[in-house]
C-alpha cells in the first residue's frame, strides 16, 4: 500500500518484476494513473517463480532522483526446487547516481 503523502501525483515502477495478467500494475505513465495527492494505492502482482533481487523507484518528476527508490528481494518458494543452495547471508546495495 503506497501512500501520497506529497503534493504531487506519485507513481511507483516495479522494475524486473514481471506483471502477469496485470501490466497495468507496472508503474509507468500510461499504464498505471498516477496516485494523486493525500491518496494511497495497493499494488497488486504475482511474484510467484520470480526468484531474486529487484528495484522499485518512482517513475514521475524528479521524485526519483530525491531518493525515492529501494531493493525488494523476492525468495524462492519451498515448493520450487532450485539447482543450487540457499546463499549464507544477502543484501542490498543500491548507490545514488540517477541524474
Amino acid at each position: 500500500n503506497v501512500f501520497n503523502n506529497l503534493d504531487e501525483p506519485f507513481l511507483i515502477h516495479w522494475s524486473g518484476i514481471q506483471q502477469r495478467k496485470n501490466s497495468w500494475q507496472e508503474g509507468l505513465p500510461g499504464t498505471n494513473c498516477p496516485i494523486p495527492p493525500g491518496s494511497n494505492y495497493t499494488y497488486t502482482f504475482q511474484v510467484k517463480d520470480q526468484i531474486g533481487s529487484f528495484i522499485y523507484y518512482p517513475s514521475l518528476a524528479m521524485h526519483r532522483a530525491a531518493g525515492g527508490f529501494g531493493g525488494i528481494h523476492i525468495n524462492s518458494r519451498l515448493l520450487i526446487p532450485v539447482p543450487y543452495p540457499d546463499p549464507e547471508d544477502d543484501f542490498t546495495v543500491i548507490i545514488n547516481d540517477w541524474y
